[in-house]
């Protein structure tokens, strides 16, 4: 088949086939556009007689922030971890140590600084035993006291809810915008790849058209 023809004006032209390559290049340079186009519009919620249309990811947003928020709330600021971690044996012996070395520093240094005639009646076994009943104080008040503030805490921020709520209150069109800024250079050399593509294709369409 030597190509399609048509007659205008009594001149008879064979153009049709030449255009499969520019058609093939055209046509996916306008799926790669669309396909990113659909990413974000409509941008809200419209409602085409029973059908709704929205853009994937401002109709998503909300599902992954509820998503998002219930994975960061269990795997990073998870209070109700933190607060057994802090409890586990090994930890409060930690803390512990920590707070017998400021006792011993207070009732042997600052202690006689704030009142230096405290030093003259103090002796080492005084120290001992005041930092033995103060020491037994603070380690039965510890375990309470990280439970009641973990407690507080975790009632004050609800870090799902908190993600969720800043998710779905977020501007699709900044987040467009964002998107395009870091992305727009990829998608531009897809748009160019895909087209080129298309050419070559309908280079190979054509060739083939004209061995018929």
């Amino acid at each position: 088949m030597a190509g399609f023809t048509i007659n205008v004006g009594g001149i008879e032209m064979i153009y049709l086939i030449y255009l499969i390559p520019i058609l093939n290049a055209a046509f996916g340079w306008l799926i790669i556009t669309l396909l990113f186009r659909i990413l974000f519009h409509p941008l809200k919620r419209k409602d085409f007689f029973i059908v709704d249309m929205q853009g994937l990811i401002p109709k998503k947003l909300p599902e992954w922030g509820v998503q998002l928020g219930s994975y960061a709330a269990e795997n990073f600021i998870n209070i109700s971890k933190l607060k057994q971690n802090l409890l586990e044996p090994e930890k409060l012996k930690q803390i512990n140590d920590v707070l017998e070395d400021k006792v011993d520093d207070f009732l042997r240094n600052k202690l006689k600084e704030k009142i230096p005639v405290f030093g003259m009646f103090i002796t080492e076994g005084m120290i001992e035993k005041m930092k033995e009943t103060l020491m037994g104080e603070l380690e039965k008040m510890i375990p309470d006291l990280i439970g009641f503030f973990a407690d507080d805490l975790e009632k004050k921020y609800d870090v799902q809810k908190m993600i969720a709520e800043k998710m779905t209150a977020f501007d699709p069109a900044s987040l467009e915008r964002i998107f395009y800024q870091q992305a727009g250079k990829p998608i531009l050399q897809l748009k160019i790849f895909v087209a080129i593509l298309g050419l070559l294709l309908g280079g190979a369409e054509l060739l083939l058209l004209r061995m018929i």
